[in-house]
């Protein structure tokens, strides 16, 4: 079983923050949703966590990381 098909099945999509490097090991152009206190996007998994530094260091907070519900 793959990272994407455990953290489907365990975590319901839901992916926490250790879990973002395996998953670039996997395919790191694999899409991840981010959803924050002000919005959402979707990005390549390569950019997550740079995404989230930015985000946590302005005035908004990231809520989640999850797989989109069509992959």
């Amino acid at each position: 079983m793959n990272i994407i098909d455990e953290i489907m099945e365990k975590q319901h999509g839901f992916v926490a923050h250790e879990q973002i490097d395996e998953i670039i090991a996997h395919d790191r152009f694999f899409q991840l949703l981010v959803r924050t206190g002000s919005g959402r996007f979707v990005c390549a998994a390569q950019y997550v966590k740079h995404y989230v530094n930015i985000i946590n260091e302005s005035t908004d907070y990231v809520r989640d990381v999850s797989i989109p519900a069509t992959m």
